[in-house]
């Protein structure tokens, strides 16, 4: 793949014109029957090399793969430049006599947030920093094998379907020439990412999630998971419950959003771990994403929920709608009777990125509330429970770590940079016992890894900074660490403890 021309530019760096066309016209005049015509040529849509401007519903923007050198946004060039500089010094290596040779994995994600997402743009940057700081560490560490070499890819899938279409037939027509064994990221649990997974299956590429946790995608046979699934945050959720709040009643609030696979199965999978007698209503409070009017519809909610007020409420939404039920919760009637413990699922993590954190802030502050959910990944957990993870694992994170030392002013607390990390560490793990490569011109098997994928499991777990990575055979992993994570009212985070499906995260014995 070719730098760009010096002209080209990422999508925020230049207005994308409404019509597509150019405004001047060829200066050449042809006489026809007496007559003048001119001629008007489109203008190109290409962006840089397999990056193209795609137009969609959404939004127009410039979409496909890169090797880094085009970043898809402003925020992205620093970590793209590395990322650009290591997969050259890896492909120089490999042209040498004796070099080691290479294979490509796609990080794939919707690259650029607009309103609307759950992703922010600080934690996108994250997650393809964990993912860089993972490339650096299998390339030039020797504590996860040392061949085949690892170039990383960028794929901006956009939010349409033909934005994600254009970058998937980008990855198919590449996959030979880029050596592409594996694809890791995959945004999040929407039902767009159902068919990007089956699209890549159908590629025989291997998919590894970075923070999809919805139940149902379980079903896709080339996808693994680094992150623990919703059925397992739910009944992490029970356990801390019933030890902690063990008198409270329990209302769940439910997102009833058709297309957010993670919001579904979040509210269903917790509703059936949660034992009937300790539901403050019989039915959940649901509400639609998708609809105007959250922050109202809240508010005339509350006369009812202070009827009877429960100790805790279980909000299975996305973390961008926390402030439009926190405000109208701290404005409650009966706020003085009690404080209301707020439970909710791994996206809140994104909460502290996203508009109105202000207002969540102030409700923690003066609505008599507590805020906590249950995390993917969170740095505070190597304190608490330092006997489920392996030292090794995190010491990229640590002070002196090529995380900290490259990526100075940025932060763990949301997760993001350490399950890109382990997504990118499980799909190099897998490779490395399934395509063996003594030189770069040898045929690649990538079916060989997706057979891979249900071999890591008991020994052949791998060390991730999130926890231990023992993956079942529906793809995801077993009894995965899950930090509880409270935000206090500053908006800082802190780990208070960490769980997993059954209480007792999985470590090897």
């Amino acid at each position: 793949m070719a730098t760009p021309h010096a002209l080209d530019r990422p999508d925020d760096d230049v207005p994308i014109p409404r019509w597509r066309y150019v405004a001047a016209v060829i200066a050449a005049l042809l006489l026809v029957g007496g007559g003048i015509t001119w001629l008007v040529q489109p203008e190109s849509t290409d962006c840089a090399e397999n990056v193209k401007r795609i137009e969609a519903a959404g939004g127009t923007r410039c979409v496909g793969l890169t090797d880094g050198s085009y970043p898809f946004t402003k925020d992205l060039r620093h970590v793209y430049d590395l990322i650009e500089k290591e997969n050259r010094r890896v492909t120089d290596e490999a042209a040498k006599r004796n070099g080691r040779p290479y294979v490509s994995i796609v990080y794939l994600l919707s690259m650029k947030a607009v309103r609307g997402d759950s992703n922010t743009t600080e934690s996108i940057r994250h997650e393809v920093e964990g993912a860089y700081t993972a490339q650096y560490e299998v390339n030039h560490g020797r504590g996860h094998g040392q061949t085949p070499q690892i170039r990383l890819l960028l794929g901006d899938t956009g939010t349409e379907k033909a934005q994600r279409d254009y970058t998937l037939d980008r990855i198919k027509a590449r996959r030979g020439p880029d050596r592409i064994v594996a694809a890791a990221g995959l945004g999040t649990s929407l039902t767009g990412t159902n068919a990007m997974i089956s699209k890549l299956n159908d590629l025989d590429i291997a998919a590894f999630g970075s923070v999809i946790t919805a139940d149902e995608l379980e079903k896709n046979d080339g996808l693994v998971r680094v992150a623990a699934p919703n059925a397992d945050e739910a009944a992490a959720a029970v356990e801390f419950l019933t030890k902690e709040h063990r008198k409270d009643k329990v209302l769940i609030v439910q997102d009833a959003n058709k297309n957010d696979l993670y919001t579904k199965t979040l509210a269903s999978r917790f509703g059936a771990e949660l034992p009937k007698d300790r539901l403050a209503f019989p039915e959940p409070m649901q509400y639609n994403s998708a609809k105007s009017q959250l922050a109202t519809y809240f508010n005339n909610q509350m006369p009812n929920l202070c009827l009877d007020p429960p100790g805790v409420v279980y909000f299975a939404g996305r973390g961008r709608d926390l402030p439009d039920f926190l405000a109208p919760l701290a404005n409650r009637r009966c706020k003085s009777d009690r404080k209301i413990t707020v439970l909710s699922g791994d996206d809140v993590s994104q909460a502290a990125q996203s508009e109105g954190f202000d207002d969540v802030k102030q409700a923690l502050r003066n609505g008599n509330i507590r805020l906590l959910f249950t995390g993917l990944a969170h740095p505070g957990a190597w304190d608490k429970a330092p006997q489920i993870f392996d030292k090794n694992a995190i010491v990229p994170f640590q002070e002196g770590g090529k995380f900290t030392e490259t990526f100075k002013d940025d932060t763990l607390d949301d997760g993001q940079a350490i399950m890109g990390y382990d997504a990118v560490l499980t799909a190099v793990a897998t490779i490395r016992k399934s395509v063996h490569l003594e030189n770069s011109d040898q045929a690649i098997e990538r079916d060989a890894v997706v057979q891979m994928l249900r071999t890591i499991n008991g020994a052949n777990a791998v060390p991730g900074a999130s926890g231990w990575i023992s993956l079942q055979n529906n793809g995801s992993p077993q009894r995965k660490a899950i930090p509880i994570i409270e935000i206090d009212s500053d908006g800082t985070t802190r780990s208070i403890s960490v769980s997993a499906s059954n209480g007792k995260p999985y470590a090897p014995e």
